[in-house]
Parts: C-alpha cells; sequence; structure tokens
C-alpha cells in the first residue's frame, strides 16, 4: 500500500503542473486585467500597481515565479481585497465548502442507496420503476433550476428555511438537498445495477437454497459487493460535490470557496483563481486516491497497482 500511495503521490506532481501551468496562461490570455475595472484611476497608477505585482513581466517569468511561491505554500495576494492573502482566504472559505459538501453527499448516500436496493429487490415492479423515475427526474433536473424552486416553496412560501446565508444550522439544508439530489440520483442507479450483478451470483443462490432470510442475504452478503460501482463513483461525486457547489454558494449566498472563485473569475483576480484551481486540483486527487483504497478494502480479488 505505501508503494501504490506513493506512486500515486509522484504522479500527482506533473499533473499538477500541468493544471497550474494550463490555469495561468489562460488566464492571462482573457482580455483585460486585475485592474482594468478601476474607476477613476490614472494610467500612470496602475502602471504602478501592475509593476507592484509583477504583470509587467513576461508570463513565462511570473509563472516562474508563481510556481516557486507555491512549492513554498504562498499563493500571493489577493489583486481585488488588498493586504488579504489566497492563503487566508481558502483557509476561511473551504471548511465551509467542505461542510456542504460532506452533508450533500450524506444525503446522497442515505437517499441513493436504500433507493437503489429498492430497485434491485424489487426488480420491475412498481417500487423499482418509481424509485428509477425519480432518480431520472434529479439527473435531469440542473442545480440552477432546483435551487430557486427549493427557496420558492420552502424558503417563501412556507417559510421553513431561511433562503440565503450561513448563520444557524438549518441554513445548509436546503442547499445540502439541492447540490446532493443529482448525486442521490446517480448513487441510486448505480447501486440498483451493482446489487442486481450480485444477486444473480451463485452464492447469493446457495444463501437462498439454504433458507437464509432474505433481509441477510441482501444486507449482509450482497450489498457489499453491490456497492462497488457507488464506491468508484465517490471521488469524482465528492471532488464535485465541493468544486460544483459555486452554483450554489452564488444562489443562497453561502461564504464558501466556489463564492470566491465565481467573483475571482469576474475581477480577474488572476491569484485567486489559480489558488481556488489548485485546491480543487488536489482534492479531486487525494478523493480518487482514498476510493481506489477503499476498492482494495472491498475487493481484495484487487490489487494495489
Amino acid at each position: 500500500m505505501f508503494k501504490f500511495i506513493l506512486n500515486r503521490l509522484l504522479q500527482a506532481i506533473p499533473v499538477l503542473l500541468i493544471i497550474i501551468a494550463m490555469t495561468f496562461f489562460m488566464v492571462k490570455a482573457a482580455p483585460g486585467g486585475p485592474f482594468s475595472q478601476e474607476r477613476k484611476v490614472s494610467p500612470q497608477i496602475i502602471e504602478k500597481m501592475n509593476e507592484h505585482y509583477g504583470l509587467n513581466d513576461p508570463a513565462i517569468v511570473q509563472f516562474y515565479h508563481y510556481v516557486v511561491n507555491c512549492l513554498q505554500g504562498d499563493l500571493g495576494y489577493s489583486y481585488k481585497y488588498e493586504g488579504r492573502t489566497v492563503n487566508e482566504m481558502i483557509g476561511e472559505s473551504f471548511p465551509v465548502s467542505l461542510k456542504l459538501g460532506g452533508i450533500s453527499l450524506l444525503f446522497a448516500l442515505c437517499v441513493g442507496v436504500p433507493a437503489g436496493v429498492l430497485g434491485a429487490v424489487k426488480k420491475n415492479t412498481f417500487w423499482d420503476y418509481s424509485s428509477m423515475s425519480v432518480a431520472l427526474i434529479g439527473i435531469c433536473l440542473p442545480t440552477f433550476v432546483v435551487g430557486p424552486l427549493a427557496s420558492l416553496i420552502f424558503g417563501l412560501w412556507l417559510g421553513w428555511f431561511n433562503v440565503s446565508g450561513w448563520f444557524v444550522p438549518s441554513d445548509c439544508v436546503l442547499p445540502a438537498i439541492t447540490l446532493g439530489l443529482a448525486y442521490a440520483a446517480y448513487i441510486a442507479r448505480l447501486t440498483r445495477s451493482g446489487m442486481l450483478d450480485i444477486l444473480s451470483q451463485d452464492y447469493i443462490r446457495t444463501a437462498r437454497s439454504k433458507g437464509v432470510k432474505e433481509s441477510t442475504i441482501v444486507w449482509k452478503h450482497a450489498l457489499k459487493g453491490g456497492l462497488l460501482p457507488v464506491v468508484s463513483f465517490m471521488g469524482p461525486a465528492l471532488a464535485g460535490l465541493i468544486a460544483g457547489s459555486f452554483v450554489i454558494e452564488t444562489i443562497y449566498q453561502i461564504p464558501g470557496l466556489g463564492r470566491h472563485f465565481v467573483n475571482a473569475a469576474l475581477n480577474r483576480d488572476y491569484t485567486m483563481v489559480m489558488g481556488t484551481v489548485l485546491v480543487y486540483a488536489v482534492l479531486i486527487i487525494v478523493a480518487n486516491l482514498l476510493v481506489d483504497i477503499v476498492q482494495v478494502v472491498l475487493n481484495p480479488r484487487l490489487k494495489y497497482e
């Protein structure tokens, strides 16, 4: 396992360098600059600001300095929030996004796994068709449609939850459900397909012929193997829940990392864009590594390759 983890971490280094390089030169190629939208500022002052932040240097020189600073753990200062470093802003906002993503993932698992198991056990029945139909609706409806509808119904009409902010524990309910609904649908379909494959195996038929209770067969013998497709999906799902939360954070006015990313892109805050992309990339790599380890634990036939 140690060699496997070390190998994957070494492979991640060139991947991160490629991601950093692509993001860096793409934001540089975008029209305008971080100070082009400043009002009533003379060209001389803008020139001094560009000189102060090193924006007058060639792009390759700026890239070299950025990579060196990243290796030292320094993501630089924000161009739009004077006196604040990207490290500080990420340190404040990332826990919010992580909490939102974790709660959304828990909701997706609690809804998707039972729905998938029910669809597999009650194959080709009303319960199977209804659960998979709801899952298909969850996949088709995007979050920017579900979010405003949930706010309108449960926030404005019924008054059960706040429609914006992140102040009390109940403020995470609507964003978590909105964000986790589509992933719950994917998990339900993956669980159903995995369970159907396991329930057709010989050892399941043998257990049934010995008179083992159906509930024991499903929850003790079949579920472990049936969840392997779901475990494979967990890495991209966790990264997607956190990285894709910028839409939800914008809708519900949540002070998370996704909202900083949106504002940084609009304001051409190069260092903030680079910092958030780097955090998301590291998160995806770590999530996929953890998923690979869990897969081997659940299925001993796999090897650390």
